[in-house]
């Protein structure tokens, strides 16, 4: 068994129905607030302050304490009241069962140390398989700063799930966004995205619903590979390599990024979805 959530894992084994699952995650997404939305709440944001601060939370990889204090808006000893806040409000999927009365607190206590038990063993193999590729600093860099980024833009839960070389090529159901970055040597980040994941990354881009697999929500999607390429560069150059980045590209078609170079595909969980991450190397 791959790498997967503790809710995902208790529908797999019986243990809760997907309406449960349903009602336990909406009960998280009304307790778990960001900061930037209990200083909204508080009255330490205006609206038009907090959004503003939402867009710089989107498109860079600072964190939200640290927008929060860099704005002027929020001082430290009110950033601190609202972290005590989030702490004792934050609910896990675990305890949101047991107040939905779905699961008892032993129950979960029970399939939770189950869970435990293979994930640690699904992390050791994902770290084991970043480590049979070459360069895997590098490697493993682009594709954590990828999934930090479709994290924010989608607000789905979201991490790595397995990871291996293949063919480079495009699923079924799905649309390619990529980039080349080139100087000391070539690499093409590609994204993999089901209509779904992608429309969220566009809204979470714009801040407006959007349709999916329309220009404009391509276009976003470019952008946001557009973000990733360049923060990727910068990070980059923390291992020795000078990078910079071509435009991005998306297509639909199912060959390769290159025809002559394999991938190393993470596929990442996202939700009850998921999509690719391919990074190709020359």
């Amino acid at each position: 068994m791959g790498a997967m959530f503790f809710g995902q894992y208790l529908l797999s084994k019986g243990a809760i129905s997907r309406e449960a699952l349903i009602d336990a995650i909406e009960l998280q997404r009304r307790s778990n607030l960001s900061l930037s939305e209990l200083a909204l709440r508080k009255g330490y944001l205006s609206e038009g302050q907090h959004a503003a601060i939402q867009v710089r939370y989107r498109t860079s990889d600072a964190d939200l304490e640290t927008l929060c204090l860099e704005s002027g808006l929020v001082n430290r000893a009110q950033l601190d009241e609202l972290i005590e806040i989030q702490r004792s409000d934050w609910v896990r999927i675990g305890a949101a069962l047991v107040a939905g009365g779905h699961l008892t607190r032993d129950e979960v206590g029970a399939r939770l140390a189950e869970f435990q038990n293979i994930q640690r063993e699904a992390d050791r193999k994902l770290a084991a398989d970043f480590e049979s590729c070459p360069n895997p600093d590098l490697v493993r860099s682009v594709v954590e700063l990828t999934v930090f980024h479709l994290g924010r833009l989608t607000n789905l839960p979201i991490k790595l799930g397995s990871f291996s070389e293949g063919a480079g090529r495009l699923r079924p159901g799905r649309r390619r966004y990529g980039m080349k970055l080139v100087g000391d040597r070539e690499i093409v980040i590609v994204l993999d995205l089901p209509p779904e994941v992608a429309r969220l990354v566009a809204e979470g881009l714009i801040g407006m619903p959007l349709e999916a697999e329309t220009e404009v929500t391509i276009d976003a999607v470019c952008e946001c590979v557009n973000i990733i390429g360049g923060n990727a560069c910068t990070r980059l150059e923390a291992l020795g390599f000078r990078l910079r980045p071509e435009p991005p590209f998306s297509s639909a078609g199912d060959k390769p990024a290159t025809e002559d170079s394999s991938a190393f595909c993470a596929n990442v969980i996202a939700g009850e979805q998921g999509f690719d991450v391919q990074v190709f190397l020359w």
